[in-house]
């Protein structure tokens, strides 16, 4: 009787745990259902929030919409042009720099070589230096030009972009 007994309780045990396991699946199985119900609902808002925004863009006179985007062209071509004279000064400003710079080297090896005559070893030096200094100089300068130009580059589309989200906020 023992045997039946033991075997009775181990039973039991063993229904437990699969309960406990099927417990478990319940709960898990309402969650992900409670957060599939949450993501139908939002996708449900937002398609009426879309179609309220159409109605309202379909009643929108085309010529407010022409003359909007007439005016985001003419804005557009004013930001080209100022795009471009801030290239022009900004070529003539490096230019000038460089003219500057390359002048400043001249005189400071002069003002050395002239203190430092006697001595070769210093003089090589001074000219090793110096041609050190005007790869760098060069270098710099090209990539300062370069990020320069992609800045002014860009600008104009950060703009549109910025201008098209103003428009649209205003269409709907």
């Amino acid at each position: 009787m023992s045997c039946t007994i033991e075997k009775a309780l181990a039973d039991a045990k063993a229904l437990v745990e699969r309960l406990r396991d099927h417990d478990d699946a319940a709960e898990s199985l309402i969650e992900q259902t409670t957060a599939l119900s949450k993501r139908v609902e939002a996708m449900k808002q937002y398609q009426e929030e879309i179609q309220e925004l159409n109605e309202v863009a379909r009643h929108r006179p085309r010529s407010t919409l022409v003359m909007g985007i007439q005016q985001e062209n003419r804005q557009i071509r004013e930001l080209q042009q100022e795009n471009k004279e801030l290239r022009t000064s900004l070529e003539e400003h490096q230019s000038a720099l460089e003219l500057i710079m390359s002048k400043y080297r001249e005189q400071m090896f002069r003002l050395l070589m002239a203190s430092k005559k006697d001595d070769p070893g210093i003089i090589m030096k001074l000219k090793e230096q110096h041609s050190k200094i005007d790869m760098v100089h060069r270098n710099s300068c090209e990539g300062f030009f370069l990020d320069a130009s992609r800045h002014i580059l860009e600008a104009p589309q950060h703009g549109l972009e910025r201008r098209h989200l103003e428009a649209n906020q205003n269409v709907h």
